[in-house]
């Protein structure tokens, strides 16, 4: 038996694009990915106080005894020309009362709006995911969000903005592969301390310490297939400055149906590409899910 709810509230956007595209780009749960999807359009009808509420649930049992629980939420206030918003997401699954997944993240963003098409992005984010071995990330970040189209049934946006990162990874289980990391990290560490950008790394009780700079480049897309059919796509790219081919990038989705009233049937995952992940960790991540949305 398998169960899985997702309850939130979700303003539906304007669009026209092939359904075929938003499945190939893989539609995501923001709280296991690597790069969180926290971007949204301004909308009129979110001025002043707004928030959302989400939860989701799954059970099977027989064979394979999993647990998968997990919820979230979002606090936002926006005037004309400004908007401040709070994010925050968990999940956890359990095998026969072993846990499996464990993931959790809060984002608090703010824009100001300059132009109609203009808006400065101030943002700072602090995520984990043991499973990755990702212990702790600390992101701070400033830059800027362009409205490229806006249409009454679509809109195109993007972004791009300096982003100062800090992460703790955990050393992996079997401790010789952690040996073997930590001497290759003191060597990139001091062959490239003189570079701008650098990556500072420091090894501590199995734990490494990575300090970078990266650049995140963003697009998003979203609209209506159709009545009752809305879509929303977007992709971000994040290299290390100091080397390019240090690389992050994720493409993510939403496909929302509508059933009745408020009530909508929704699919949404993501697939991400960690150029140089930890040791031990795979570099292509990807998760979907079914939910039914609420909007209130």
């Amino acid at each position: 038996m398998s169960t899985r709810c997702n309850i939130s509230r979700t303003a539906i956007h304007a669009s026209a694009f092939p359904l075929l595209l938003c499945l190939l780009v893989g539609l995501a749960t923001p709280a296991s990915a690597q790069i969180v999807n926290t971007i949204r359009s301004f909308d009129a009808d979110d001025l002043g106080w707004t928030g959302s509420l989400e939860a989701r649930f799954s059970q099977s049992g027989g064979n394979t005894d999993v647990l998968t629980f997990g919820g979230g939420g979002t606090v936002q206030w926006m005037s004309d020309a400004q908007r401040v918003r709070l994010l925050a997401k968990a999940a956890r699954s359990e095998n026969d009362g072993k846990k499996i997944a464990d993931a959790s993240m809060a984002h608090l963003r703010h824009n100001y709006r300059f132009t109609p098409r203009i808006a400065s992005l101030l943002f700072t984010q602090v995520q984990r995911n043991p499973f990755q071995r990702l212990r702790s990330r600390l992101l701070i970040g400033a830059g800027a969000r362009f409205d490229l189209v806006t249409r009454e049934e679509w809109s195109l946006f993007g972004g791009v903005a300096h982003m100062y990162e800090r992460e703790e990874i955990e050393a992996d289980a079997s401790g010789a592969a952690a040996r073997s990391e930590a001497e290759e990290l003191r060597r990139g560490a001091a062959a490239r301390s003189g570079a701008e950008g650098s990556v500072a790394a420091t090894i501590a009780d199995g734990t490494r310490t990575d300090v970078d700079h990266r650049a995140s480049v963003f697009i998003s897309w979203s609209g209506d297939l159709k009545d009752g059919v809305s879509v929303d796509l977007s992709g971000f790219y994040q290299p290390l400055w100091s080397d390019f081919a240090d690389v992050r990038a994720t493409a993510s989705g939403e496909l929302l149906v509508a059933i009745v009233g408020s009530l909508s049937l929704g699919l949404e995952g993501s697939v991400t590409q960690d150029s140089e992940p930890p040791a031990g960790v795979k570099e292509t991540d990807w998760s979907y899910l079914t939910k039914l949305v609420v909007e209130f």
